[in-house]
């Protein structure tokens, strides 16, 4: 018994000694990547994406709602997050208007911290372009070239746009930055995206703005992603559901993806069922990496997920959009069966 309770003493004092010294001495960036391991699920296989990417609005979520949903994702095994930012987070650039109680700059970074340290990348959102209601239409209307979309030839928006991008990149040191840039038009509710007399923008003020962002985030080291909509259209791939391919006034569609920079990652978003995602293969023939993204149908979930790995996509992105706020549960199905079909693809 003796000779038990003095090897154990051993043993236990040795590794005492291990602690204290050998493992102290590992460097912090060895430390950091052993604790990212840990923290990566060990049961994601050959028939998981790559890249799996929970998209969301922050909107009226409080910090620590922003930090559940990060822990939602990382159980369901996404390795990226999405957080769309605009009135939810006053920023000392911000030109939106904020809600009562926004997120401070310290706030996203926190959250930023938080969800990296899940072992998330982190890529912001920030609306541009399209969908003005989150940026630039209510405070700065004069800014604009019809009632959704912003006007890239104005200088003042370009100092606005960029001044956003670098306050976001100095706070949340994102992986990327997600741009939008989708619904410039959309021909199933042409009255919701474009008044009875105004212009739908042009297709060179589209690439004009795309070029002049891209360039900035590449000088500050930050990938480029955006919606793919406005590239495709039902001409293409008539096959396809034409709900998301919008691309279908003169200039866009084709035309317009042959010029956009191939390093930037297109999000090819679908959200309803579809006899194939053939869009997928086109941006890949022509040199993108392109994500497939869906909502709320699990048909949809399910089948382009599986479309998109047989086809080499560089992953799945699951939107949640406003549900975050309005029917958490929604949210906990989607991520639930958003999760599992990208993490298993059989």
């Amino acid at each position: 018994m003796r000779n038990s309770l003095c090897i154990k003493a051993c043993v236990f004092i040795s590794l005492l000694i291990f602690c204290r010294g050998g493992f102290a001495m590992q460097s912090v960036p060895n430390l950091t990547n052993q604790i990212a391991a840990e923290r990566t699920p060990k049961d994601v296989g050959n028939t998981a994406h790559a890249l799996r990417v929970l998209h969301f609005p922050l909107g009226e979520l409080s910090l620590i709602d922003a930090k559940h949903w990060v822990d939602k994702a990382a159980t369901a095994r996404f390795n990226a997050i999405v957080l769309m930012i605009w009135g939810g987070v006053k920023l000392n650039s911000s030109p939106w208007a904020t809600i009562k109680y926004p997120l401070t700059p310290a706030d996203l970074a926190e959250w930023a911290a938080y969800t990296k340290g899940k072992g998330l990348d982190v890529i912001i959102g920030v609306q541009l372009l399209s969908h003005q209601e989150f940026f630039l239409q209510e405070t700065r209307p004069e800014l604009m070239f019809n009632h959704i979309t912003y006007d890239p030839r104005k200088a003042e928006v370009q100092k606005i746009v960029f001044a956003v991008l670098d306050e976001v990149i100095d706070l949340a040191h994102p992986k990327a930055i997600h741009i939008g840039h989708d619904e410039v038009f959309n021909p199933s509710e042409l009255k919701k995206w474009r008044g009875v007399d105004e212009k739908a923008l042009p297709a060179k003020l589209f690439l004009q703005d795309v070029l002049q962002i891209h360039a900035h985030l590449k000088k500050r080291g930050v990938e480029t992603w955006m919606w793919g909509d406005m590239l495709i259209s039902p001409d293409e791939f008539p096959d396809m559901n034409p709900e998301n391919l919008n691309g279908v006034i003169p200039g866009y569609g084709k035309l317009l993806r042959a010029k956009i920079p191939k390093d930037i990652v297109i999000c090819d978003w679908h959200y309803r069922p579809s006899q194939g995602f053939p869009s997928i293969d086109t941006f890949r023939r022509e040199g993108f990496r392109v994500m497939g993204a869906t909502w709320e149908n699990q048909q949809t979930i399910q089948s382009f997920s599986r479309y998109a790995k047989e086809h080499n996509a560089y992953g799945m992105m699951a939107t949640i959009w406003y549900d975050a706020l309005i029917n958490p549960d929604k949210v906990e199905r989607i991520i639930r069966i958003s999760g599992e079909a990208f993490a298993n693809t059989k």
